[in-house]
């Protein structure tokens, strides 16, 4: 799940729980090693964690090694690591069993430099949905981070999983790399802290995870973090005082989109009651206005042209007979002098009278309704007539119904950000669980 490290590990070779065997070190972090496991019976391979030897008696190490197994579980959502099991072997080894990630961090992709605007929006909006859900559970991740942000593939696109629910305090902050967290000290990454944390205030909720993500999105438009420093007491500083330069002045050929800078500020604003109410705000302003899926393929040349042939089709009379995929019309015949030769006929345009309308929803597996009449489950593509109009309508349990109106002019993508139901207001989200 992490970067591979060197595999000198008395656990290689061991059977955890008389069914996990460990094969090779994965890496090493703050509450635990990482390992790559077979299952003896199955043959599928995991991802395992191991509370290190010495803190398996601290119950308080303990508690906090056991609290990411039931953060986890307690959401389920797709874009959070799967915790298959939770165990003590008869070494007393405690040891938590993930779902095995193929890919990178987030952070091993930073290492090449800052993101294409589409592949770090996409990055972000799923993180975003995956803490949205951690949240509506009472959750608060605290610690999110690049390293924190798993990369994997699906469906030939980046997938993101989210990792590391077990947060470490740190009290007295060394010098040295500010990537790093030390157990048992202050709460959170220095680079990512939310100032209320740098302060040292002991209450906070989830928007220090929604700070987190626009510092995280700011790193990955522009190459670099909003604030850097030689030591902890100086990023604790900035985060605490300092404004943060705009992500386009920072990175002035990256041509980052008005919308997506003005939710990156609001989300990094010093004041929690300044940034967004919560992450599915955040995930609307950056999505922003949508785009047709074909002009950021085709571009905005060949958009015009695209449209033109639509309405010439609309006000041009049509010749000749109709066919089930394409209607051709021909143009008013251009006034010409008369000469001897025989005049060419003119050339057809022919324009497709149908259109393909792309359905996306968060979270996925929405009901939708066409006109009233069912077709399927987000994500669905339908196709209308060529200047058709429709209502199309989403539903999903547990969440309100939302409906828009399409107008079928060119092919493009609707995606629909659904919202939980009303409900009686949660217990107050705790941050020392």
């Amino acid at each position: 799940m992490v970067a591979q490290v060197a595999n000198h590990d008395p656990l290689i070779g061991a059977t955890l729980g008389g069914l996990y065997r460990v094969d090779r070190l994965l890496g090493i972090g703050g509450m635990g090693r990482v390992y790559r496991a077979t299952h003896t019976l199955l043959g599928k391979e995991f991802a395992i964690k191991v509370l290190p030897e010495g803190r398996t008696d601290r119950a308080e190490a303990t508690e906090r090694f056991l609290r990411e197994a039931r953060s986890v579980i307690r959401v389920e959502h797709e874009h959070i690591v799967k915790v298959v099991n939770v165990d003590r072997d008869d070494e007393h080894r405690l040891f938590i069993v993930m779902e095995l990630l193929e890919g990178e961090t987030l952070a091993d992709r930073l290492d090449g430099g800052p993101l294409p605007l589409d592949d770090a929006l996409r990055i972000a909006l799923q993180t975003g949905d995956a803490l949205q859900a951690a949240h509506d559970a009472g959750i608060v991740h605290r610690d999110l981070k690049p390293e924190n942000i798993f990369i994997t593939q699906k469906n030939g696109h980046d997938f993101v999983k989210v990792l590391d629910f077990g947060i470490s305090k740190i009290k007295n902050p060394e010098h040295g790399d500010p990537k790093l967290t030390a157990t048992d000290q202050i709460v959170g990454t220095p680079l990512y802290i939310s100032p209320e944390l740098a302060r040292g205030f002991a209450q906070v909720d989830h928007r220090a995870d929604v700070y987190a993500l626009g510092v995280i999105t700011y790193e990955m438009l522009t190459g670099t973090p909003p604030f850097t420093g030689d030591n902890h007491f100086q990023l604790l500083y900035k985060h605490g005082n300092e404004a943060p330069d705009p992500p386009s002045q920072r990175s002035s050929r990256a041509n980052i989109p008005a919308h997506v800078e003005a939710a990156v500020l609001r989300a990094l604003e010093k004041d929690p009651k300044d940034r967004f109410e919560n992450m599915s705000e955040l995930c609307e302003a950056l999505e922003g206005p949508t785009v047709p899926r074909r002009a950021r393929t085709l571009g905005v040349p060949l958009l015009v042209a695209a449209l033109a042939a639509a309405v010439a089709f609309v006000l041009w009379p049509k010749q000749g007979a109709e066919t089930d995929t394409a209607t051709t019309v021909e143009p008013p015949a251009p006034v010409t002098q008369k000469s001897d030769a025989p005049a060419e006929p003119a050339s057809p345009v022919t324009v497709p009278d149908r259109v393909t309308i792309r359905l996306e929803s968060s979270p996925s597996g929405a009901f939708v309704a066409l006109d009233g009449e069912k077709r399927g489950q987000t994500p669905l593509e339908v196709e209308l007539e060529r200047g058709a109009e429709a209502t199309v309508r989403f539903s999903l349990q547990g969440y309100r119904p939302e409906r828009r109106r399409v107008t079928a002019i060119e092919d493009e993508a609707l995606r629909i950000r659904l919202r939980k139901k009303s409900r009686p207001p949660p217990p107050p989200i705790k941050t020392d669980f």
